[in-house]
């Protein structure tokens, strides 16, 4: 009889001791099966990813309690009928980064199920790197240069660090302790700013606790759309002299373009309108990609047709020449077809078109401006248009009150820019005078096109 009060009270306790603790999925039996298992005793199973690894997964109290390799059709592990309580997992396998798992709970009839189980390639001395595996990291060879991190776990021993470190296409760099930077340096020198986000990682005083290192690749060696391998060898090891069981071996990718593969970008943007025809100096394409200039201009057409010259400031950036300035109040339409190929030979793969308008004629500025007052009399009066222009058709659409006599000529540093018309005055202007300019709608630029409406601006001269 006292027997069976102690065993019910042992169970008690023992089942309101499993439920207090923060326990792993564990699948019980069904009630009305039968039970493998007593209520002393449970299984703890789970699965390997790299069920060709011949892992061996081992639990242990204090001290190892059994231990069992995977299946290698599967990857799948158990251990039956082992005491409740609490365990320590721990897997190993060759080339794989030691795997643990702390207090996976046995309860009695039960099943403790750890699920599946990636082990990683990462070396167990090495808690990260930058960039990851497989990464691709946005690069612009023009204002950066390539960074690599890695955090360690231990204080590192860096002359076998260094001597361990390599990339595929080789390089040259300079490594600095103590820093984990994680993206590309945009500066001669790694610190700590928005761009380049630092993680110290290091007592620099007497560089004993260092578990972090960048190497900053020089700017010859560093390529935008190019897959970088780097290997830390065996031969590194920690300050105590435990080296890498395994190299740590990860690639990543630079691209040029921070947007999507068929992101193109254009300037003017497509739907834009009064675009100055002074302003720009071409139609500008700018690929995420190195393009083929050869494919990618035979799939170029442009309207309207003018003489064209296709420019590549940059493997990725196309400047479309028009043989000079924008024709005004007129629709570009650009077209890619979709045989246009990248440096690698793929496809652009989809028809890219896009357009803008230019803006009508007009004119933008004045020289007197519009009710500008204390004009000097001696002046002459400027005319900027947006555009190339015709100064015979300014000197027929011009007028002046009160009436004044002069002469036209084109305006500028060197007097032949086209798109100023400046008017001298044969004799000064009157002082402390009140002068209406306007210009009607007669004038025309280059192309033929007249401007669109009349243009009216009065200023005051100085007094006495």
């Amino acid at each position: 009889m006292n027997y069976n009060r102690f065993l019910f009270a042992a169970i008690t306790l023992i089942s309101f001791f499993s439920l207090s603790c923060k326990e792993t999925i564990i699948n019980n039996i069904p009630s009305g099966g039968s039970l493998s298992n007593d209520q002393f005793h449970g299984d703890i199973v789970g699965r390997v990813f790299q069920k060709e690894s011949n892992a061996v997964v081992l639990i242990n109290q204090v001290s190892v309690i059994d231990s069992t390799r995977i299946n290698s059709s599967d990857g799948s592990f158990a251990f039956r009928n082992i005491r409740l309580g609490n365990y320590d997992l721990t897997i190993r396998a060759d080339n794989y980064r030691i795997y643990k798992r702390a207090n996976v709970i046995v309860s009695g009839g039960g099943i403790a199920y750890v699920g599946d189980i990636d082990l990683s390639k990462v070396p167990d001395l090495v808690a990260d790197h930058y960039p990851k595996n497989n990464g691709e990291v946005v690069y612009d060879n023009r204002f950066a240069r390539l960074s690599i991190s890695i955090l360690f776990t231990q204080p590192m021993d860096r002359v076998s660090v260094e001597k361990a470190f390599s990339t595929d296409p080789p390089s040259t760099g300079i490594f600095y302790w103590g820093q984990y930077i994680y993206s590309p340096i945009y500066a001669f020198y790694p610190r700590v700013d928005a761009a380049t986000p630092v993680d110290v990682g290091a007592e620099i005083t007497t560089f004993s606790k260092v578990t972090s290192v960048t190497y900053a690749m020089s700017r010859k060696d560093s390529y935008v759309d190019t897959t970088y391998t780097v290997t830390l060898s065996t031969e590194a090891h920690d300050t105590s002299g435990n080296h890498l069981r395994f190299p740590l071996v990860f690639k990543f990718s630079t691209v040029q373009a921070s947007y999507t593969v068929y992101g193109i970008q254009t300037d003017p943007v497509d739907g834009d309108i009064d675009v100055s025809p002074l302003t720009y100096g071409g139609i500008r394409v700018t690929f995420p990609r190195r393009m083929d200039p050869v494919t990618t201009e035979a799939a170029l057409s442009v309207t309207p047709n003018d003489s064209r010259i296709v420019l590549w400031p940059q493997g990725n950036v196309m400047t479309i020449y028009m043989g000079g300035i924008f024709r005004a109040d007129t629709l570009y339409q650009v077209t890619i077809d979709s045989t246009a190929r990248d440096l690698d030979g793929n496809l652009l793969g989809e028809r890219f078109s896009f357009s803008f308008r230019t803006a009508p004629v007009h004119i933008s500025w004045t020289g007197p401006g519009n009710g500008q007052l204390f004009v000097n009399p001696s002046t002459r009066i400027s005319l900027y248009f947006n555009t190339y222009i015709l100064k015979s058709t300014v000197e027929s659409s011009f007028s002046i009150s009160p009436n004044v006599a002069g002469t036209f000529v084109y305006g500028g540093l060197y007097q032949d820019v086209k798109y100023i018309v400046e008017f001298i005055p044969s004799t000064s202007l009157q002082r402390n005078t009140k002068y209406t300019v306007s210009i009607n709608p007669a004038v025309k630029d280059m192309f033929g096109t007249f401007m669109k409406k009349s243009h009216t601006f009065s200023f005051v001269t100085s007094p006495e």
